[in-house]
């Protein structure tokens, strides 16, 4: 009996090798394909994630090259309009400039006009003078 008993034993141990290395096997695939399923899922969600910062950080660089490009613009705008401006002021400056060159020449030229008058009849005045002085002592 003790035969029979090692064979049913012998059996039983056979029969729950099998169904826990079935079970073990079943439990493997099923984790494996749980563990790539999460795996697949994660990594396509982390690919996501990197598009959607590329995505950002192009976005950003682009809105930061237009505003440079607006600044660029304004700064050139600014330095046309202060470069006429400049331009003008100094024009007016050279008119104003040569207008009062003109007067000073004018001032000078009257100045000089009237100098030359005053020498003009201070030499008469002192040739009538002299010419009286000498009427008088030719006679």
């Amino acid at each position: 009996m003790s035969n029979i008993n090692d064979l049913k034993a012998q059996k039983y141990m056979e029969s729950e090798s099998k169904r826990y290395e079935t079970e073990t096997k079943t439990m493997k695939t099923e984790n494996e394909r749980t563990y790539t399923t999460e795996s697949k899922l994660k990594e396509m969600e982390l690919k996501k994630m990197r598009e959607d910062y590329e995505t950002r950080l192009s976005n950003m660089k682009n809105d930061q090259e237009m505003k440079l490009s607006e600044i660029r613009q304004k700064q050139t705008r600014s330095l046309t309009d202060e470069s006429e401006r400049l331009k003008t002021e100094i024009e007016n400056l050279k008119k104003t400039h040569q207008g009062q060159v003109e007067e000073i020449k004018m001032s000078q030229s009257n100045e000089i006009n009237e100098i030359n008058e005053s020498h003009q009849k201070t030499l008469e005045n002192s040739r009538d003078k002299f010419q009286k002085e000498n009427v008088k002592f030719k006679t």
